[in-house]
Formats: C-alpha cells, sequence, structure tokens
C-alpha cells in the first residue's frame, strides 16, 4: 500500500498560503509532517504530488527519502492530481489523506490501511459550521457501515457525516474522471455501478483547515 498526500492545490482560501505547512498539534508539527509520520506505520511510500514552485518549501522541511516522494506537477483538479500517481505507483491500494486536515481524538489510519474493501471512507459527525463546506455521507443501518448516498459540498444536506479520509484499490480509481474537481466526486460513480462503499465513524473531531476560521477552531478547540 502506498500513500497519496496531494498539495498540488492553489490554496486560494488561505490568499495561497501552503495550507499543509501549518502547525498544529502540542508539538506545532506541520500538518503534512503529522501525517507522514502516521503514514509511514502503514504504508510502502508517501507520495507528495505538489506544484512545481512549492516544492523549494517542501525541500525545506527536509521530508524527501527513498520513502517519501516529492512530484512536481500542474494539473486542472485533484483528481487528475490522484490520477497521475495511480501511474506512476505500482501499488495496488492506496490511502490518501488530505495534507490540510487535522484529526483530533481517534485516528483513521489503522482503519484504513487494514481495510480489504475496494473503498473504505472515514467519517465523523458534521458539526454545523461545517455544513455545505465538505463531503457529506449517509450510512446505513446495518453494522457494515455501508454508504448509501453522498453529495459533495452541498449546503442543503442533512447528511451526519462528513468523509475526511479514505482508501481504494488501484481498480477503484479506474473510475475517476480527471475532470472531477475532487475525489469525493468518485462516489456517486461506484454506488451508481453497484460497488459498495464501507466507512467507519471515528471518536474524535475532524477539522479541514484549508480556510482560516477552521483552523482558528482547531487551534481553541483544545488539539490532541
Amino acid at each position: 500500500m502506498d500513500a497519496i498526500l496531494p498539495t498540488a492545490g492553489k490554496a486560494t482560501r488561505m490568499r495561497g498560503l501552503p495550507k499543509f505547512l501549518l502547525p498544529a498539534g502540542p508539538d506545532f508539527l506541520t500538518l503534512i509532517e503529522r501525517h507522514i509520520t502516521e503514514l509511514l506505520e502503514y504504508c510502502e511510500t508517501v507520495w507528495i504530488p505538489t506544484r512545481p514552485e512549492q516544492t523549494i518549501l517542501l525541500d525545506t522541511l527536509r521530508l524527501s527519502s527513498d520513502r517519501v516522494v516529492v512530484v512536481p506537477m500542474s494539473t486542472s483538479t485533484m483528481t487528475e492530481t490522484v490520477l497521475r500517481i495511480g501511474a506512476i505507483s505500482a501499488a495496488d491500494r492506496f490511502l490518501m489523506v488530505m495534507p490540510d486536515t487535522y484529526f483530533a481524538g481517534e485516528k483513521p489510519y489503522d482503519y484504513l490501511a487494514n481495510s480489504q474493501y475496494p473503498i473504505s471512507l472515514a467519517t465523523w459527525r458534521i458539526r454545523t459550521d461545517q455544513l455545505g463546506k465538505l463531503g457529506q455521507v449517509k450510512l446505513s443501518e446495518t453494522p457494515e457501515g455501508l454508504i448509501t448516498h453522498s453529495e459533495d459540498k452541498n449546503p442543503l444536506c442533512e447528511y451526519p457525516h462528513a468523509w475526511g479520509a479514505m482508501s481504494f484499490t488501484k481498480q477503484t480509481l479506474s473510475f475517476g474522471k480527471p475532470d472531477m474537481p475532487h475525489t469525493g466526486y468518485l462516489l456517486p460513480e461506484l454506488l451508481d455501478a453497484g460497488i459498495e462503499i464501507h466507512a467507519r465513524e471515528m471518536d474524535g473531531a475532524y477539522f479541514d483547515c484549508g480556510t482560516p476560521a477552521e483552523y482558528l477552531e482547531m487551534l481553541t478547540s483544545g488539539m490532541d
């Protein structure tokens, strides 16, 4: 299994500030360093696709190694970015985490790394201030935790869970199209194709630090 930390976005909501460099946690490591440390426990290689001009910023953190590979690329969507890594990597399965996120409480890495399903999602109970800003999903009442419906950043959506990380097979990734703005757009395609999407609710809180408001919320909420 390989990991993907897509950092090729333009961070327009943060006025161009690379979100993955934000400090977090009691030790104030950057968000991306925290994810890499965890992912290396489960994954053979951590791929970091990024815009060419951001490679120097990643170099200052001394992240590159034989297991952490920074890949400069210019892409139009996150899905295009992920598809390119899927074509480069020899792995049959991937664990993908957004580099500008923070997990308080239970971490999703172990669940996602050990999943044997075509695709699995780590989900959290969505907070009121997050409605319409995240990908939301509806879980079945069965113990398997199957996703029955998915909406991406719809302010009118009432589904109680948001997803924040996923693992999937390379075959599942074949349903992605480069023009899909976000990998969350894969979910309806998979549901329409009859592919089961498994999920588990994490015991904790999820923070998408892609906006100043949510980053400040994370800092003041009591990080762990």
